[in-house]
């Protein structure tokens, strides 16, 4: 198959915007984030996890293979915003110090969701979203890094029934051909659609690279979208690399405008990742907004995932505010959510991993690092918090203009994070009691937060990404603007998952959902659900799936069940803890409607619920077609980071 272009992407693309969108955006400038008019600056699977189909699996008879179209007024436009590695409760409106002004305004005319459920990790969340299907199914098993390792280590059956040019369709790294695809059925039914941001659903993978190579079939143009300015890797540098310096790894990306990719060595000088895909994507809706047509956008941020990164002046506003440390902060944190009403007030947070020294495995204490250790830590989250709140800065700009040029009623707009808070250190570069204080954050800096950080962001859950079983991993902060005016309503508690939003979308457009062809292909079905009667609803425990249906989830081996009445059965792995067969993982159970924090296992007292819900995993398994490691993975940890 074909590799990528390395053609140059002219630098002249990148010149702001002109016209009209040039008045509209008069004053504009700086990294961090533009000024306008009325803008608020900030301050600082196949299977649907169990037995049970979803009510709605079967198309009505003599439909054609769709569900019909449900009538709506006008049809409104989307604006899909994903952060990346975002924790739980790090905007203003779950609870965080961080000022987020603008993402939290969204709040007053739609809704919280605050049981949202996304993948563990980055490109499944991605898959879910676009195609409404689990991501075993539509080709991200798992992150395509994540593949590589099981191959290169023989982790049957990865290495061993499958090498790199037979891997199976559901870890190919880009959507296998059935899979549906949101943008494609948003622009044949009459929608431009707009991307800019985060693809990483290009891999293929190939024993000619002994790994993986980008797919130009997998671009987001071939995939839908009529614009777009991509990075097609997981992560990568969020400045341009610096001249005649060496690159780091997160220099040597790639990026696509429409069907041309380039290196990022040929990115503007003044590139920063947050603004310029803002830029990118207000081009692409001012260029055919007098069409006459509605749009369907999706900025696909890579803030804040490490590399930390961030503008000087945005890194200077949040200097000493994380001094105190991560017990303080994260207790502020939780108590602001009770006090928000996006915790019960009778929550029992998860503590946390106890300390080497307190018997635990986990990181130091804030009172057990040196002052030199609390100083570098303490920049690391300053430089995470300008990146959250130049992030809530950006989508300002976004929503300014859909203020000004009379849109915003029209738009329906959702935020959410693509997994839960990232602990993992950037690789070769974990914050150590040697790391420069004064790079942290600059151009050319390669460092992450850490394990006792990603803990304040996952405030108050268990754990962080990629640890599947817990809820760290996969809870994420969502809300939905509605279309209209007025339109607030009270926080949604019910669970939702992120490949509803795909039925969701269309529902709310009226456009028919395909169930078994489209494009005279047969599909992977969408097991996702609507969310429209739910989020319209008064109710803050509105239906959205049958009672009696569980929910499944797996990652490298970990997982869960979400099974009726709020049981939940959970295996995962606990960092610095050895994991060289499955015993090492035992199975868990929590009742999350008393225990959502996770803190009380209950599978001894309830060993006939542990063996229903392990009959669903396992049917969930089957059904979704996972590869199930013959090794649990080792978690992934520097032993030198703090």
């Amino acid at each position: 198959m074909k590799t990528t272009s390395r053609r140059a992407a002219p630098r002249a693309a990148f010149m702001l915007l002109g016209g009209l969108l040039a008045l509209t955006l008069a004053g504009c400038g700086g990294d961090s984030g533009s000024r306008l008019t009325g803008f608020v600056p900030a301050t600082g699977n196949d299977s649907s996890g169990g037995s049970k189909a979803p009510a709605n699996e079967n198309p009505p008879a003599g439909n054609g293979g769709s569900r019909p179209e449900t009538p709506v007024a006008k049809r409104p436009n989307f604006l899909v915003i994903l952060a990346d590695d975002m924790g739980y409760s790090d905007i203003g409106a779950f609870g965080s110090e961080i000022a987020t002004p603008n993402i939290d305004a969204l709040m007053r005319d739609g809704r919280l969701l605050t049981r949202f459920y996304a993948a563990p990790a980055c490109s499944p969340t991605r898959g879910m979203l676009m195609t409404g299907a689990d991501s075993h199914r539509v080709g991200l098993g798992a992150m395509e890094n994540n593949v590589t390792s099981l191959v290169s280590s023989r982790n049957a059956p990865f290495g061993v029934d499958f090498t790199y040019d037979n891997i199976p369709p559901g870890y190919g790294g880009h959507l296998v051909d059935g899979a549906l695809s949101m943008p494609q059925l948003f622009k044949d039914a009459g929608y431009h659609t707009y991307m800019a941001g985060k693809w990483h659903l290009a891999y293929e993978f190939s024993d000619a690279t002994g790994g993986s190579r980008f797919l130009p079939a997998a671009y987001p143009n071939k995939k839908g979208f009529e614009r777009s300015f991509a990075l097609l890797d997981g992560a990568g540098a969020h400045f341009a690399p610096r001249s005649g310096v060496p690159p780091t790894r997160y220099d040597t990306t790639t990026y696509t405008e429409d069907d041309v990719a380039f290196p990022a060595t040929q990115l503007p000088a003044d590139f920063y990742s947050t603004r310029s895909y803002t830029d990118k994507l207000l081009s692409y809706l001012e260029s055919n907004r007098g069409s006459g047509k509605p749009f369907f956008a999706y900025a696909a941020y890579t803030a804040p995932h490490w590399p930390l990164q961030a503008p000087d002046a945005d890194i200077a506003a949040q200097k000493g505010r994380y001094d105190e440390g991560y017990d303080v902060i994260r207790a502020r944190r939780i108590a602001k959510m009770k006090q928000l009403g996006v915790l019960p007030q009778n929550f029992v947070e998860n503590a946390g991993l106890a300390s080497v020294s307190e018997g635990g495995t986990g990181k130091k204490r804030w009172t057990e690092l040196s002052a030199d250790e609390r100083a570098r830590q303490a920049r690391a989250m300053e430089v995470y918090a300008a990146m959250v709140s130049n992030l809530d800065t950006q989508i300002g700009r976004l929503v300014t203009y859909l203020r000004e040029t009379g849109q915003y009623e029209d738009t329906v707009i959702f935020f959410m994070s693509d997994n839960g808070a990232d602990s993992n250190p950037a690789a070769g570069a974990a914050i150590t009691a040697a790391t420069d204080l004064d790079s942290i954050g600059k151009q050319g800096s390669a460092v992450a937060y850490g394990e006792r950080w990603a803990e304040v962001s996952a405030a108050p859950f268990r754990l962080w990404k990629t640890f599947t079983g817990a809820e760290g991993s996969v809870s994420v902060p969502a809300m939905i603007k509605l279309q209209g005016k007025d339109q607030g309503r009270v926080a949604m508690v019910s669970p939702a998952l992120v490949k509803d939003l795909l039925p969701t979308f269309l529902d709310m457009a009226g456009i028919a959902l395909p169930t078994q062809q489209y494009a005279g292909k047969a599909i992977v079905p969408v097991t996702g659900v609507s969310l429209r009667g739910a989020l319209q609803s008064a109710s803050a425990v509105p239906v959205v799936r049958p009672p009696t249906e569980s929910v499944a989830f797996e990652y490298l081996g970990q997982g869960y069940v979400n099974g009726p009445d709020g049981w939940k059965l959970s295996r995962t792995a606990v960092p610095g803890m050895p994991t060289r067969t499955y015993a090492d993982l035992p199975w868990k159970l929590f009742n999350t409607l008393e225990d959502r924090g996770e803190t009380k296992d209950r599978a001894a007292e309830r060993p006939d619920l542990v063996d229903a819900l392990k009959k669903e995993w396992e049917q969930y398994v089957l059904g979704s077609q996972v590869l199930v490691p013959a090794t649990p993975p080792a978690a992934k940890r520097d032993p030198a980071a703090l």
